[in-house]
Parts: C-alpha cells; structure tokens; sequence
C-alpha cells in the first residue's frame, strides 16, 4: 500500500485525513483482490482497537445515537474506519475514524448533511449556465448494472456546481511529445472537442458516481471518464488525461470530540495538475 507521509493532511488520537492517491481501492470487496485502504487501516492506523479503553471514545458517541445497525463497536468492526468513499480513480480529501466513537459521530454528520464536500472537476465543453444545482434522481442502470444513470424513480441526488475556468484549447503539440500520445490520432480527431470547464462541485448528497453521472447527463461529462464520457472521447482522452479529472479539494466538518469545525484543504496531485498545464498557452 503506498500510503506517503504527505498523502496525511490531519491526524489526531480520533481521526485521521487523507489526500487519497488516485488508484486506491477504498472498500475490501469479495470482486477485489487487490490491497485496498480497509486493509491498510487495519494494518497500519487501527491495531487492535478493541484494547482501547470504551470510556476514552463513549463521549463522541452522539447522544441521538441508536442502535438499530449495531452497536458502535460492531459498525466499527465492520468498517474499520471507513466513513464515507472515493471512486478509485477519484483523489482527493478523505476522512476515516480511529475509534468507534469517532466513526458513529461522522457517520451522523454525514447523515444528517453537515459535512461540506468541494470536488474539482475537469469536463468536456463550454457551459451555457455556470453556476446551477442539478436535482436529478440517480438509480443502476438498465444496460449495465455497474453503472449508474438518471432515472424518475432512482434516489434523490442533489449537485451544485459552479464553473471556475474555461479553456478554450489543447495544446496538442505538447499532448504529441507525451509517451501515452504516442501511435494515437488525437492530432487529426481533436477537432471534436469544444473546449474545456474547470468546474467547482458540492454534492448535497452522497450517491454512488453522483457528480459523474450528473455531469455526464447535461453533456458535460469529465474528461477522462472512462465509463460516461463516449468511445470517441475517450479514446482521445486517454493520451493526455491518465484518469477521470476529479478531485475533492476540501471537507469541512465537526471534529467529534471538540465540536470544533475541520476544514481540509487537499492539493491537487501532480497528475491532474500536469493536465491543467495542457490547457494552459503561453
């Protein structure tokens, strides 16, 4: 697992704040065979948490608590850690518990939508309205159960976005002098594009792709994707932009045993921000 002294943006006895490397599996899963970040929690940050005293992590436990999913000894067992995820492609900001008290208290606050989350994202055109909240319902898809789409009778999702920078152009003598650009058409096919959005993202909740899929349905997708941004895109995509562009750029929320407000900020990492530098023309 390689988990870097710099990747740590926050820690303390009760948490623990990471900017998530881009390629890191959050959730162990019987389909994942690779090492994922339970795993290294488990291993590395956790121990045997079940030597900690009860009385050192029972006043985070919120008063409102019930145990109608378990006690938070038992959530805790069972997601070491874990409060909320990040695609594996996605980077960026995240939070994990340490203790069973701490985890119970961010899980309410994530619940109960008192966390703060601001993703970055670089998708494909030029916005006609730049700032706009998408009330879009989100279920599987019909096609592919893997991915997941706009549907009347999927769950709420709610995103905020607002557009930062417009990039007119690529500079596709640089995309050509790039190893993953070798052998590719991109100089004869980058006629398709129309320009690229920086966009700032606050998801009001917390559906699985949300942003992507969002994004994606206004024909706006994020460069990159893989999954949701069409063949011919993609394949363009893939010479210049090594994973779907986003990143959560800050988390804001209530430190369990102080009440006090965390606010994160996570640096964009060096891949993505190589990709900004093509947009970018002297």
């Amino acid at each position: 697992m390689n988990i870097l002294p710099n990747d740590i943006l926050f820690e303390d006895k009760d948490i623990l704040v990471l900017n998530k490397p881009a390629g890191l599996v959050v959730n162990r899963a019987d389909t994942t065979s690779e090492e994922t970040l339970q795993d290294w929690l488990a291993e590395q940050v956790i121990g045997d948490w079940s030597q900690t005293s009860r009385e050192a992590w029972l006043p985070l436990v919120p008063s409102e608590f019930a145990a109608e999913y378990g006690t938070p000894e038992e959530i805790f067992a069972e997601r070491l850690g874990l409060v909320h995820r990040l695609d594996k492609e996605t980077s960026g900001a995240l939070v994990l518990a340490k203790n069973p008290g701490a985890l119970v208290n961010l899980l309410a606050q994530f619940k109960n939508r008192q966390v703060t989350k601001q993703y970055l994202a670089l998708c494909h055109g030029k916005f006609g309205v730049e700032h706009d909240t998408l009330h879009l319902p989100l279920g599987r898809a019909s096609h592919n159960r893997q991915q997941f789409a706009v549907r009347p009778d999927g769950r709420t999702a709610e995103t905020e976005y607002q557009v930062q920078t417009f990039f007119p152009h690529l500079d596709i003598e640089k995309v050509m002098a790039l190893p993953t650009a070798q052998g590719s058409d991109i100089r004869r096919k980058a006629k398709v594009y129309q320009g690229f959005s920086l966009v700032a993202c606050w998801p009001h909740t917390g559906r699985t792709h949300q942003i992507r899929v969002h994004l994606a349905h206004i024909k706006h997708p994020l460069v990159g994707d893989a999954v949701y941004v069409g063949k011919k895109r993609q394949s363009l995509d893939a010479a210049w932009c090594p994973r779907h562009f986003l990143h959560a750029a800050e988390l804001s929320f209530k430190h369990p045993r102080t009440d006090q407000t965390v606010h994160i900020s996570a640096p964009l990492t060096p891949d993505l921000g190589a990709v900004l530098e093509l947009l970018l023309r002297d």
